[in-house]
C-alpha cells in the first residue's frame, strides 16, 4: 500500500508506526500514547499497538534466560517485529517508545530515509550543579525502510549477544542504547534531532518556566524537537513523574525552547 502525493507524481511509502505498553500505566504515559495516535491519524499513518503479545516474538529460550528483565526482552522483540513487518509488508516502519510525546503534530519523518534514529541533546547537572551536555543517538525513535541493511544487522547482533552472554553479566541497556551508541561511533548512523530526549533537569526547568538547561538548549541553536522521549525509566527520580504529568497535560511548556 502506498500514499500518493498531491500531484500523484511522487509516491511515498506507507509509514507504519508501532508502539507497545502494559495495560496498567501512569496517566502521563497515556497522554503520550494519545498524542502519537492523534499524530498518526492526522497524517494517515498506519498505527499498530501491541501489549504483552509483543514478547512472543522472542524465542522461549531467550525469554527464560532473560526472566525478570522485560526491557531487554522488549529490545529483542521490537527488532523482530519491525524486521518481520518490512519483510512481509514493505514500506517504512517507525518505532516510538510508549513514553514519547508529540509536541508538533505538523512534523513528518522522512519516509524515503533508509534508516534513522533519534538524537538526544542531554542536558543535566553534576553533583556540584555544573551543567553537563551529551549528544548521542537513542532508540526510542527508530525508522527503517524496506531493503535497509541496518535492521537485519541489529537484529542478528542483538540476538547473538544475548545468546552468548553470561546471564549474570547482562546489563539493562546491553542491546539497546549501549549497543546503538557503540555502533554509531563506528558507523555514524543518520540521526533525527527532531526526535529528542528529555532529561529530568530540563523537565524541571520547563515546568518552572525557565532555567539554565533551557537557556543552554537555546544557545546551542539546535532544531527544536517535535517529539520527545520522556525517559520514563527515570520517572521515580525526585519529582520527575509529577513534572512529566504536568508537561504531558500542557505540552505548550515546550515552546520555551523556541522562544
Amino acid at each position: 500500500m502506498r500514499v500518493e502525493s498531491a500531484d500523484n507524481s511522487n509516491p511515498q511509502p506507507m509509514i507504519t508506526v508501532f508502539q507497545s505498553a502494559p495495560v496498567h500505566k501512569p496517566l502521563w504515559q497515556t497522554h503520550c500514547l494519545n498524542s502519537v495516535r492523534q499524530w498518526c491519524a492526522q497524517h494517515e499513518y498506519n498505527y499498530q499497538f501491541l501489549g504483552d503479545e509483543l514478547f512472543g516474538r522472542v524465542p522461549q529460550a531467550l525469554r527464560s534466560k532473560l526472566a525478570g528483565r522485560t526491557p531487554i526482552i522488549a529490545d529483542l522483540a521490537r527488532l523482530s517485529l519491525l524486521k518481520e513487518h518490512l519483510e512481509s509488508m514493505g514500506g517504512t516502519v517507525l518505532w516510538l517508545d510508549a513514553d514519547t510525546l508529540i509536541v508538533n503534530r505538523s512534523w513528518k519523518p522522512d519516509a524515503a530515509a533508509s534508516v534513522c534514529f533519534g538524537e538526544e541533546y542531554w542536558l543535566d547537572r553534576d553533583s556540584q550543579g555544573r551543567l553537563k551536555v551529551f549528544k548521542q543517538p537513542h532508540n526510542a525513535f527508530m525508522l527503517f525502510s524496506q531493503g535497509n541493511a541496518v535492521l537485519p544487522f541489529l537484529h542478528q547482533v542483538a540476538h547473538s549477544i544475548i545468546e552468548r552472554a553470561d546471564p549474570t553479566a547482562i546489563s539493562p541497556q546491553m542491546i539497546g542504547p549501549k549497543l546503538l551508541k557503540a555502533l554509531h561511533s563506528l558507523a555514524e548512523f543518520p540521526l533525527c534531532p527532531q526526535a529528542g530526549a528529555l532529561s529530568p533537569s530540563l523537565a524541571l526547568d520547563l515546568v518552572q518556566g525557565g532555567g539554565t538547561t533551557v537557556e543552554a538548549f537555546k544557545v546551542a541553536d539546535r532544531p527544536t524537537p517535535c517529539l520527545w522521549n520522556l525517559c520514563g525509566s527515570l520517572a521515580f527520580e525526585d519529582n520527575h513523574e509529577q513534572h512529566l504529568l504536568e508537561l504531558t497535560k500542557a505540552p505548550a511548556m515546550f515552546d520555551l525552547l523556541s522562544q
